[in-house]
Parts: structure tokens; C-alpha cells; sequence
């Protein structure tokens, strides 16, 4: 609960600190100073829409939930990493699957080799991974 409070907490300061700043320029510098801070505002903004754009554009070139190396994918996942973090580590999108705590969401990546990575989000964040290694004397079962 307290994570959620803490998250709640940072956006509000966020955009509490942005209309601060457009307030502090408008005091200083007029209107000049209030375009200049809108536009450096929007400018990044628009940087983070294109970032979200070209991580999902590379991950729907791939199918759900597999990836290339699931266990180069665990070793590079750590607690409070962003899902689309995640999504651009693994280029492609996770599958998703059921979890006991309706707060959180999981979601599983498979190599070809059977190796699979699980992982729980909590409102965007990354809660836990674990890594499921395929049975070593199994091979795996091809479509073809």
C-alpha cells in the first residue's frame, strides 16, 4: 500500500513542479519566459510519445511473449524498472498471465529453448522476476 501512496505522491508532484516552473518563468521573464518553459515542456513530452511509439512499433514486429535469450532478459531485469523498459529489453510484448493479487499483473517470456521469465508489475513498476529453466534433458517441440 505504501508503494502506491508513493506513486500517487510522485505524480502529483510532478505536474505540481511543472505548473511551479511555468509560474516561476511567467514571474521572471514575462510571457518570452512562459513560451520558452512551455515549449521545453512540450518538446518533452513529445520525446517520451515517440519513445513509446518506437518501443511498441519494434515489439509488434516480434510474437507475444517470446524473446530471443530468456536468461540474458532475467539478468538485465531489476525491481522498479518500467513495463516499457522491460517490453524494450525483451522486444516484444509479454504474455500476459493470471496472478493471485488483482493489483498486480503478470507477465511470462519464453525463448526457444523453453527457458521462461516471469515477471509481476505493480502499477508500472517492476515487483519481482523469476526465471524458469526448461528440463535440460527435454527438447523442445518445433511447429514444423
Amino acid at each position: 500500500m505504501r508503494h502506491n501512496a508513493l506513486m500517487r505522491w510522485r505524480s502529483w508532484l510532478t505536474w505540481i513542479g511543472l505548473a511551479g516552473l511555468l509560474y516561476l518563468s511567467f514571474r521572471a521573464f514575462a510571457w518570452w519566459g512562459f513560451s520558452l518553459t512551455a515549449s521545453g515542456i512540450l518538446f518533452w513530452l513529445l520525446q517520451h510519445a515517440t519513445r513509446v511509439m518506437k518501443t511498441m512499433e519494434s515489439a509488434a514486429q516480434r510474437p507475444m511473449g517470446q524473446v530471443d535469450n530468456a536468461v540474458m532478459l532475467h539478468s538485465q531485469l531489476h525491481p522498479g524498472q518500467r513495463l516499457l523498459e522491460v517490453i524494450g529489453l525483451a522486444n516484444s510484448l509479454g504474455q500476459r498471465t493470471p496472478h493471485e493479487d488483482a493489483s498486480q499483473e503478470a507477465f511470462v517470456w519464453q525463448d526457444g529453448h523453453g527457458d521462461q521469465v516471469w515477471v509481476v508489475f505493480a502499477e508500472g513498476r517492476l515487483m519481482q522476476s523469476s526465471l524458469r529453466r526448461a528440463a535440460s534433458g527435454e527438447t523442445p517441440q518445433d511447429g514444423a
